[in-house]
């Protein structure tokens, strides 16, 4: 009787050991191949908005040059353009952490890099765009100054300026622009145009002799940037790949790292998913309005 119940418990086990058998291997199949895998780490940061601000752009690209685990950098960028002084912080910062953590970083681009953009492209090793992404826009402009004074008259509303200097209300919407204060305006924003153009030169080995025919606010398509030499060649996500591959220590495939996101209070109680859409909206509406009626210096 004893013999039964052992050969019976025998068999309970093996049948158990049959159902959970191909789950165990199929497991250790797959951890074996990511251990026997080698892989790659390169950073990846996007920049597909206007570009308000270079804090977080400039916070993630520190950690990723610093880290030495990640081999490489990719930066994809997708944008028309931004406030000049961010766009130069980010242009220089490249430049800087590039002194001190030497390693490739690389720019892919599909749809737009132009003004600053393409200010920060500049600052990366090699330029890959597609045919016919919009390449270039070295400029920089004011946003349109609006002037109500005369609306205002008319609807008989009064405006007292208070201000003290001659170029002080220069762009106050109730005030008439004097031309020695739209002269002002007018060497800012030529000022900016040279040190911008200046950088683009320098960082692309062109020659500002010829700035008539890159620069002047000019955008072009990528076949024609590349016989401008305004980007290295054009391509695609595997051409980027391929490119990385000769430029750093690379082994096996890459795994790609993204900055951490950011998740505050009310994404967390309401769901990630479900405010980003909301956030988005609002950011594009802020940015609208803030390029329509502000004055920033703009490239």
């Amino acid at each position: 009787m004893k013999t039964i119940i052992q050969y019976a418990k025998l068999a309970i086990f093996g049948l158990i050991l049959l159902h959970i058998a191909p789950g165990i291997l199929k497991n250790f199949k797959q951890n074996y191949l990511d251990l026997s895998t080698l892989k790659t780490k390169v950073g990846r940061v996007t920049v597909n908005s206007v570009i308000t601000d270079s804090t977080e752009y400039n916070k993630n690209l520190k950690k990723f040059f610093k880290d030495p685990e990640i081999k490489a950098i990719l930066l994809k960028i997708d944008c028309p353009g931004g406030v000049t002084g961010s766009c130069e912080a980010i242009f220089s910062e490249i430049q800087e952490l590039k002194k001190k953590y030497p390693k490739p970083i690389i720019t892919l681009t599909e749809t737009i890099c132009a003004s600053g953009g393409y200010y920060i492209a500049c600052s990366t090793d090699y330029i890959i765009a597609a045919r016919s992404t919009l390449i270039g826009g070295v400029g920089t402009t004011f946003t349109t100054l609006f002037n109500f004074k005369d609306l205002a008259e008319q609807w008989h509303i009064k405006t007292h300026v208070i201000a003290a200097g001659a170029y002080k209300d220069a762009t106050n919407q109730f005030s008439p622009t004097t031309p020695e204060q739209l002269a002002m305006l007018q060497d800012l924003a030529n000022d900016s145009y040279h040190q911008f153009a200046s950088d683009v030169a320098k960082a692309r080995k062109i020659s500002l002799q010829q700035i008539n025919q890159w620069a002047e606010g000019k955008i072009f398509t990528g076949n024609q940037a590349l016989a401008l030499h305004m980007i290295d060649m054009t391509g695609s996500y595997s051409h980027a790949v391929e490119k990385l591959k000769t430029m750093a220590p690379i082994e096996g495939s890459i795994e790609w790292i993204d900055p951490e996101k950011k998740v505050g209070v009310i994404n967390s109680l309401l769901g990630l998913e479900s405010t980003s859409m909301i956030s988005s909206f609002t950011n594009q509406v802020c940015q609208t309005i803030e390029q329509r009626y502000q004055t920033k210096l703009a490239c």
